[in-house]
């Protein structure tokens, strides 16, 4: 039989799912990236990201979405302009060599 205390523990980890739900707003992303909302939509023009959208059209970002928006900010403080960062991104993934 399960405790309650490690039925919490189990449940605070997320699910193999869990990373892919977009969940936090703009406003949140922007919090939690240090990126100016600009910059995220610009990344999303430029095909970096897809967020998922509710009804009403607002972006709701993922918590994957949240560590890519800061690689891409990362390697653009390097330098490297998107269609760059797209190439890396794509080799990384295994579509490109």
């Amino acid at each position: 039989m399960t405790s309650m205390a490690q039925w919490s523990i189990v449940r605070s980890q997320p699910g193999p799912h869990e990373r892919d739900l977009g969940k936090y707003t703009m406003s949140v992303t922007v919090r939690l990236t240090t990126v100016q909302a600009y910059r995220i939509r610009r990344f999303e023009q430029f095909g970096l990201l897809s967020p998922t959208r509710t009804h009403a059209g607002q972006r709701l970002y993922s918590d994957i979405e949240i560590s890519l928006i800061r690689e891409i900010a990362r390697l653009g403080g390097e330098g490297i302009n998107l269609r760059g960062i797209n190439a890396i991104l794509a080799i990384r993934r295994g579509e490109r060599k």
